[in-house]
């Protein structure tokens, strides 16, 4: 097989591992992701191909944040299986290679096949989560080496960045994208995830904000501020009436500010893990404890009694922020924002083509979902997600351009 055979091979299978494969078999396809970016390595990176990243902030944001976490959290470790952590953030840094393969076969064709295999990924996922409710007859769909979380966050994401195809395909084919859109808030209600329905509202302004930005006339902005405003009420009825769980979140806002605590077992545990990170945080807030070192720590301030075996053993303060700053303080916290504006960054700093204002786009939508779903979930703080996050960004900044990367060119 010839390099641009081999390259090609390469290209596809990160896309279908990534896009398809992500929502089957969760952390297995994560894992593969990595390992196909390590080893076709030396395949990408050529003299021009590192020029180009050197002129990508993403790249170098992502690649200064995980050097420098990864040598904190190094420091802290008691034992060789603690560095496996390392791993679950190390997508940050091969996301350079994800970067580079996507720029050689830059375009709006590329564009819209990515944005298509989101969209069917998203329903992929809802199919994974219907055969975990009906046929193994789970409450909430876990998924396959996934989670309740890590599957609605994987569906959320896929959607949401497939629903951008509205604005970018031409003609009758584009209704189809609004299925993407369709497939996250579907997702949500059948997993019932608290965290990534709380970004729904935001998720839905930045749609319209899209929407509004693509219209001239003022009746056309009403119109869509109109249909806009239908269609956020259904959603938010739908996942109402579908999810009890959801359904509480107001209460549990009023209940906590007025009472400091909620009539949720669940949302009380919640409470306590970001008041144990907080303390901790500012009893150590230079370099933390290390990432490993979450569950020894936290049960020296909450009650161990609490909590089962489970939560125990694969502890977590189910906080980003908190996550990142317990456990290199506020290096960690510093890391944590790079990480999570990266591709916003990048996306700003790419040429202004006909395909700028979908990079920015995309990459905002999916600061934004990881951020406040992060609030609750500790999404930037799951290997799974994490290979997400940095992929789809690097394939976004890479391969959504008007022009490719090409070998040789100087």
């Amino acid at each position: 097989m010839n390099k641009t055979k081999l390259t090609d091979f390469t290209w596809w299978t990160l896309l279908a591992l990534l896009l398809l494969a992500t929502p089957i078999i969760g952390t297995i396809a994560a894992a593969l992701v990595l390992i196909l970016t390590l080893l076709a390595s030396p395949l990408i990176f050529n003299k021009q191909a590192l020029n180009e990243l050197k002129r990508q902030p993403m790249i170098i944001m992502f690649s200064i944040s995980f050097i420098v976490f990864a040598f904190f959290t190094s420091l802290s470790v008691k034992t060789p299986n603690d560095l496996l952590v390392i791993f679950a953030f190390m997508p940050f840094l091969t996301s350079a290679v994800a970067y580079s393969l996507a720029r050689r076969y830059a375009s709006k064709k590329t564009a819209i096949i990515i944005l298509s295999m989101c969209l069917i990924g998203a329903g992929i996922t809802i199919v994974i989560a219907l055969f975990d409710m009906y046929v193994l007859n789970s409450y909430r769909p876990r998924g396959f080496f996934s989670g309740v979380i890590t599957l609605s966050m994987v569906g959320t994401t896929l959607g949401i960045v497939a629903g951008m195809g509205i604005f970018l395909v031409d003609g009758f084919k584009k209704i189809i994208f609004i299925l993407g859109p369709i497939f996250a808030l579907i997702i949500i209600a059948l997993t019932q995830s608290r965290g990534t329905a709380i970004a729904i509202p935001i998720l839905a302004f930045l749609y319209f904000i899209s929407a509004i930005r693509r219209v001239k006339t003022i009746r056309a902005k009403l119109f869509i501020t109109i249909i806009s405003a239908i269609l956020a009420f259904l959603a938010l009825y739908f996942i109402s009436q579908y999810s009890t769980r959801i359904a509480a979140i107001t209460s549990l806002f009023t209940q906590y500010f007025t009472h400091g605590l909620s009539s949720l077992k669940s949302a009380n545990i919640r409470i306590e893990m970001f008041q144990a990170g907080w303390e901790l945080f500012l009893n150590s807030p230079i370099f933390g404890y290390g990432w490993t070192n979450m569950s020894e720590m936290a049960f020296t301030v909450l009650d161990i009694n609490k909590y089962d075996d489970r939560l125990i053993k694969y502890f977590q303060f189910h906080n980003d922020f908190l996550n990142y700053a317990f456990s290199i303080g506020i290096i960690g916290i510093i890391c944590f924002f790079a990480f999570l504006s990266a591709p916003f960054v990048g996306a700003l700093k790419t040429p202004k083509d006909s395909l700028f204002g979908f990079r920015v786009e995309i990459t905002l939508l999916m600061g934004a979902l990881y951020a406040i779903s992060g609030l609750t979930g500790g999404t930037l703080s799951h290997g799974l997600l994490i290979t997400l996050y940095a992929m789809i960004g690097a394939l976004v900044l890479g391969a959504m351009r008007d022009e490719a990367f090409v070998e040789g060119k100087s």
